[in-house]
């Protein structure tokens, strides 16, 4: 039996073993495709330096992680956790591109989903031979990618798509395809290949399912070589789903926008009128019924009522009606519902390290790209704007070294994840010096970090009704998060007291000198780069006392 018979029996049987009800074990037309063996090492000693994975989701909050009990138990239980992991700027494109690169937007270029601010093409231009894939590859690194990459990638569905560079074995997916937890089309090294129909659920071509195999292929293969290897594995849980579009809404749409996709690219839920249609991420058929009770987090800031202290665009939000927030809560389950294989991809990865002898010398990282805003502010959904759900997400990270059942409330970045890589590779980066830092002291020995101020920003981007959003500049630290509007608007929250920022403090004159230094604090990161970037935060000054 030839590797890909091989490959296409194991999901099927992995389906069924996960408890799917009436799969196919039959062979289909476009199956799971085995990585590929690399060259032979040459046959001088085995290279010893760590192996790394990177488990990414899409649009996870903090809380979504209550639902992974694997999750927490083999990488919580097992390693660090970071209760403040931070993203410069919430949407997807961006973030990657941050994490990637160890580079603010400001530096890797990337400050929109799409073209000409962000995209992939800005992307490849800018950092194509200085991030993270490249500076391991370059090292002798075996550099794996599967699934979702920088927004725009094989557009649309583009089977010729070239490979993006960095990469030693290639297995993206095509935008808009991306989107589709079914009927999904990955460029890979056998070829590009659609994986089953966007209408028909066939759990054999669940797409969290077969990243899963493809990644469990890849580390069973790279056991049998000399050298390292950095896998990359990018879900699309729980980001909603986007359904394909018709010949003549594409035609449509590439007249109205050109060259520059626009939403198409990522939309949370997108207008009517744009032909685009999203549905909440479609779970795994076996986990269809899971999580009957499943509520949303209703903080404080769930459909606040006054609004008066925010963005006149906040203002405009109506209250969320009954109807509205029942859709909430069945979005909320369903991407919970989502996140459930990917609790199991979590495991069956580290299961094959252990089985490959490999997981003793694996660094694991579990991580988010940015958070999800579900009703607060009256934000019905998306991300975008500098709140705390959609700044604020998960990662946890383990492997040799790393303390085990350990809790981090310091600020980190995405900017510090290839950092703190590198070190533990001892790579070095070239072309540019990382935004970020390596957080490899604090996790081997409980050494504090820096206390930085994190720099946020924005870029182009459109609300579900074709509306540009209002863009902002901004800073967060420990205490403070405080941003200013293109048109003058200010928010400033002391989440000290004001944890859920209910109450925007910026025009209240006991907060005049904090808001003055942490305008400073802008000022001097606004244009940083490297190590300017990495500079201990300013003191910042109390407010005054409350003589009312």
């Amino acid at each position: 039996m030839s590797k890909r018979a091989l490959l296409i029996t194991g999901v099927a049987a992995l389906a069924l073993a996960l408890g799917a009800t009436g799969a196919s074990v039959i062979a289909q037309p476009l199956p799971v495709t085995a990585a590929p063996a690399p060259a032979p090492a040459s046959p001088s000693a085995k290279d010893n330096r760590p192996n790394f994975v990177i488990i990414q989701t899409d649009d996870q909050t903090v809380q979504d992680l209550s639902v992974m009990s694997r999750t927490k138990r083999l990488m919580r239980d097992k390693g660090t956790i970071f209760t403040q992991m931070m993203t410069p700027f919430a949407i997807c494109c961006p973030s990657r591109a941050a994490m990637m690169s160890a580079a603010y937007p400001h530096n890797n270029k990337v400050q929109a989903n799409f073209p000409p601010s962000g995209g992939y093409g800005v992307w490849e231009k800018n950092n194509g031979k200085k991030f993270v894939g490249a500076w391991l590859k370059n090292a002798g690194y075996h550099t794996v990618h599967i699934g979702k990459y920088i927004n725009g990638y094989g557009y649309i569905n583009n089977p010729l798509a070239r490979d993006p560079q960095g990469w030693s074995e290639w297995h993206g997916s095509t935008d808009l395809s991306t989107y589709q937890m079914w009927g999904y089309r990955l460029n890979e090294p056998d070829g590009s290949n659609v994986y089953g129909k966007f209408n028909v659920e066939n759990p054999e071509f669940y797409s969290t399912d077969v990243y899963r195999g493809i990644a469990e292929n890849v580390i069973k293969e790279q056991a049998k070589e000399d050298g390292p290897f950095y896998l990359q594995v990018a879900f699309l849980a729980p980001h909603v789903e986007t359904k394909p579009l018709k010949e003549s809404a594409i035609k449509n749409l590439l007249i109205k926008y050109g060259k520059n996709p626009g939403q198409m690219v990522d939309a949370d839920d997108p207008d009517p009128a744009t032909g685009i249609q999203t549905i909440p991420p479609r779970p795994a058929p076996r986990h269809q019924n899971s999580l009957r009770n499943e509520q949303l987090d209703n903080d404080p800031s769930f459909n606040e009522a006054d609004v008066s202290d925010k963005h006149p665009f906040i203002q405009d939000l109506p209250i969320l009606t009954d109807e509205k927030i029942q859709d909430l809560k069945d979005d909320n389950r369903q991407r919970r519902q989502s996140l459930l294989a990917v609790d199991q991809a979590v495991e069956g990865i580290i299961n094959t390290l252990r089985q490959t002898n490999q997981l003793d010398n694996t660094y694991i990282v579990f991580v988010g790209d940015n958070g999800y805003v579900l009703g607060q502010h009256r934000i019905s959904k998306g991300k975008y704007f500098p709140y705390e759900p959609a700044l604020n997400i998960p990662f946890i990270m383990r492997g040799p070294g790393v303390q085990a059942g350990a809790r981090v409330d310091q600020m980190v970045t995405l900017m510090d994840v290839t950092p703190t890589v590198l070190d533990f590779a001892g790579v070095k980066a070239t072309g540019r010096v990382p935004d970020g830092i390596s957080l490899r002291k604090i996790l081997t020995a409980g050494t504090p970090i820096v206390n930085r101020t994190l720099l946020l920003s924005s870029g182009p981007q459109s609300a579900p009704s074709g509306e540009p959003l209002p863009m902002f500049d901004g800073v967060r630290n420990s205490r403070y998060s405080y941003w200013k509007y293109e048109d003058g608007f200010e928010e400033l929250y002391d989440r000290e007291i004001d944890p859920y920022e209910m109450e925007s403090v910026a025009n209240n004159a006991r907060y005049a000198e904090v808001k003055a230094a942490l305008l400073a604090e802008w000022n001097a990161l606004k244009d940083c780069a490297g190590k300017e970037c990495q500079v201990a935060s300013a003191v910042i000054p109390d407010p005054e006392p409350n003589t009312g």
